[in-house]
């Protein structure tokens, strides 16, 4: 934020016309109740948190987060993020489209998130925000007059797409939506920056293109019957049921409410309605924003089971699916709750979209059922996660964060990447205090300790909070009113909190009946000066990943500690504009080398210590470590670690169990490096990101998850194009499939090149576990794969489907 009122005490209020909607908001303005909702009988009061507009952040890490914000925004051209709402338009487009995900049929998507961005710094007071938002907004509203419907959309060959959408005749799958990479997904984006422009930065034009928008899709499907659109709906779509809710709330209209529980996937509700866990396998970030959707059609159109399905789905995720840092998902999927496997051996670990997601999911909750719990998840992800996903010097912002130990990340460039976690990113670092403090008329509740200036507009109430939190374990909460009044201050008394919540008022002891998880509420009547001084003191914890008691977290308060493990071979460390690049591609690292803890469970928190004479939160754990190269390893929080390899999660083991533990490490990794080693290109089937890499295509094909591990079969084809990596130094020799052996009554032909290289028939009775396929290549297909790639088909034969594909492999003959 800008010039000389970054830190300013706000003061300007809404536009009376969004007070009663603004004063509902959860998390930047997208979650509000009607303005009149009151608590229904047998549910606990509603409790929204302080919008932007009243909120200012102090110094600290989250207000310097904000300002790198702020400069990555600035890089980035109104009129080249417009271009392809241009070209859809039939107008010549005044600028170069960006390239990355903004030229390879994800065109737009990344002006609706810089518009949402941009209205959070505007309703924080940031002028150049503003600015912007006039601009791009000019920009739209030309391309929305000049499609004469209401469309607004940058979605390549939109027009034709969404005749055959409205016809009923298209092929939908996970990802493609008759040929369009996520087109819903992508207008998603600018739906809800539009409803962003309105209500945070007070644009009426912005109100009235989204709903003039919301009224195309409308007509779009008003002749597509409920079967037909729930087809549409198997590919991703973003928060569209939540939209189109947020359009009722805006203006009234029930059709919009109506049309929203219409774009409502009955897959993901309806087990999530019984309390039953089906997430294994499924894509994460396609799910949350839909249960974002299903909270809030619940909340606006008074249907507590949708609420609670999507506490269900919250319980599930956050309470059994996240890792210590707060994220989840590998290879942006769920995988099994009792095995983490995949999620300790890929470079592709939590993706920043999903935290992003889980966060305003976890905000709507709050506010509509105040529990601790929430406000303590929303700090680990906060500090743990998000914080660390923007680089401290750049601003480069991260995809996929790796558990895997002894790799790293890799960070984004403003005009080079536009992945959807730069969109969602540039969203979270502009939003910091959207969660920082509560109320209900009656009640101020501090959510989180961090420095900021909150306006309790409604009872003239100004409250400060300054702290160094987490550096020093305390913070100071000062009041400033014009005439004493009574009121109840609520203080989250933290979960990872040891012992009771010590608090002083204006310098004398307040006992406090609360308990680590619990509120703490002070009621009596305030009077301007008044001083709150909470202690936070933090403990070491060890956490275990899920069910694998084996692989530990080290805890400290809230604060995920991690070790900066080295600097070596941090290959694409700040990415290009090419299609992989938001993975870290540099080697793995042998995990019989990554550092271990090794003693008895119950005392390794002891063992971790402070460093005398370091820089804050910063702790060695020598006695613990092995091999003996790994002491030496400083643990901090992981928020601060940047450009370098590192450990968040540590296997354990105890001395006597340290040889056999190293030696089953030792053989893996032989095995795994000679795979690897022979490996010139790679594709998951049924996952997003690897196959629209390698250029799937298919017909009656679908996609599925088999003992955590996604897979693609057929009753027609599918097939990709593989590449041997630029590097690669010896020609391709074979292909490796992995398939199910259990398979019944299956057959295909795999293809390659033209030419079919191998049929592959299961009749049944075969071993219930993945069946390895080595299929050699002919010399001369083989030779024509290294220069030019590898057209590959898996085609269905003798009427039946294929054997279900796990994963391919172009191997080398090394």
């Amino acid at each position: 934020m800008g010039g000389g009122t970054r830190y300013a005490t706000p003061d300007a209020a809404p536009s009376p016309t969004r007070r009663g909607f603004l004063q509902a908001l959860g998390t930047a303005a997208v979650a509000p109740l009607l303005p009149a909702a009151a608590a229904a009988p047998g549910h606990p009061r509603p409790m929204p948190a302080i919008g932007l507009a009243d909120v200012r952040l102090g110094p600290g890490p989250f207000a310097d987060a904000q300002v790198r914000n702020l400069r990555y925004l600035a890089a980035l051209e109104v009129e080249r993020l417009l271009a392809p709402y241009r070209i859809e338009a039939g107008l010549a487009p005044r600028a170069e489209k960006y390239p990355n995900w903004e030229s390879m049929g994800l065109d737009g998507h990344t002006a609706g998130h810089v518009l949402s961005a941009l209205a959070s710094l505007a309703a924080q007071g940031e002028p150049l925000a503003g600015e912007r938002i006039d601009a791009m907004l000019a920009g739209l509203a030309e391309c929305q007059q000049a499609n004469g419907d209401g469309y607004l959309g940058g979605v390549p060959g939109g027009r034709r797409l969404w005749t055959r959408i409205a016809s009923g005749e298209f092929k939908a799958e996970a990802f493609s939506l008759d040929g369009a990479w996520v087109p819903f997904y992508n207008l998603h984006k600018m739906y809800a920056g539009l409803r962003d422009a309105w209500l945070l930065a007070g644009r009426r034009d912005a109100r009235d293109m989204l709903l003039r928008f919301a009224d195309w899709c409308e007509a779009l499907v008003a002749h597509v019957d409920d079967a037909t659109l729930q087809r549409i709906l198997d590919t991703e779509h973003g928060g569209m049921n939540e939209v189109l809710a947020d359009c009722f709330a805006i203006s009234g209209e029930r059709r919009y409410l109506r049309l929203a529980r219409r774009f409502s996937h009955r897959a993901l509700l309806e087990p999530l309605l019984r309390r039953e866990d089906r997430l294994d396998g499924l894509h994460a970030n396609t799910q949350i924003p839909k249960v974002i959707g299903f909270a809030r059609i619940g909340e606006l159109d008074g249907d507590q089971a949708w609420i609670d399905a999507a506490r269900f789905f919250w319980e599930t995720v956050a309470l059994r699916r996240s890792v210590a840092f707060g994220g989840n998902s590998v290879r942006e999927h769920f995988h099994p709750v009792d095995d983490a496997s995949t999620l300790l051996a890929s470079r592709e670990g939590p993706e920043t979209c999903n935290s992003y997601n889980m966060l305003r999911l976890t905000a709507l909750l709050h506010r509509l059922d105040p529990q601790p719990r929430y406000a303590d998840f929303y700090e680990r992800v906060l500090y743990n996660h998000i914080l660390s996903t923007q680089h401290p010097g750049h601003g480069g912002l991260v995809y996929f964060t790796p558990v895997r130990p002894r790799h790293y990340r890799v960070y984004s460039q403003p005009t080079q990447c536009f992945w959807c976690c730069v969109g969602s990113g540039l969203e979270n670092h502009a939003r910091h205090g959207a969660f920082a403090c509560s109320h209900d008329g009656e009640t101020l509740s501090v959510n989180l300790y961090m420095p900021a200036h909150v306006h309790w507009r409604e009872r003239g109430v100004r409250l400060e909070q300054r702290t160094r939190f987490p550096d020093e374990p305390r913070t100071r909460l000062e009041l400033a009113l014009d005439a004493p009044r009574a009121f109840t201050l609520r203080l989250r008394h933290p979960a990872w909190l040891e012992g009771p919540l010590q608090v002083r008022i204006n310098g004398r002891p307040r006992p406090l009946a609360s308990a680590p998880g619990q509120w703490a509420d002070i009621a009596r009547t305030w009077s301007d000066g008044d001083r709150v001084e909470v202690e936070l003191p933090m403990h070491t914890r060890v956490e275990p990943l899920f069910a694998d008691h084996d692989w530990v977290a080290l805890m400290h308060g809230p604060l995920l500690l991690a070790a900066r493990t080295g600097e070596e071979d941090l290959e694409g460390l700040v990415a290009d504009d090419g299609r992989g690049s938001h993975i870290a591609p540099g080697p793995y690292l042998p995990m019989d080398g990554a550092p271990m803890l090794v003693g008895a469970r119950d005392a390794l928190a002891s063992h971790v210590r402070p460093v005398p004479g370091a820089p804050p939160l910063t702790f060695e754990a020598d006695a613990l470590l092995r091999p003996a190269s790994a002491r030496g390893l400083r643990l901090e929080p992981f928020f601060r670690i940047h450009d370098a390899r590192y450990a968040c999660y540590w296997r354990t083991t105890t001395e006597a169990g340290y040889p056999a533990v190293l030696a089953a490490f030792e053989a893996a990794e032989r095995e795994r490096q000679a795979l690897e080693a022979r490996t010139l290109d790679r594709v998951q089937p049924g996952e997003q990101q690897p196959e629209i890499e390698h250029g799937y295509a298919g017909e009656e094909s679908a996609t599925g998850q088999l003992l955590g591990r996604r897979w693609r079969d057929a009753r027609g084809w599918f097939g990709y194009r593989l590449a041997p990596r630029r590097d690669a130094s010896a020609p391709p020799r074979a292909l490796m499939l992995v398939l199910f052996g259990g398979d019944w009554n299956v057959a295909m032909d795999v293809e390659a090149g033209g030419e079919v290289v191998e049929r592959i028939v299961f009749e049944g009775g075969g071993r219930d576990d993945f069946d390895t396929r080595l299929i050699p290549l002919p010399q001369a297909l083989a030779a024509r794969a290294g220069a030019e790639g590898l057209e590959l088909r898996f085609i269905a034969r003798d009427g039946r489907r294929t054997p279900r594909v796990f994963e391919v492999r172009l191997l080398s003959g090394e």
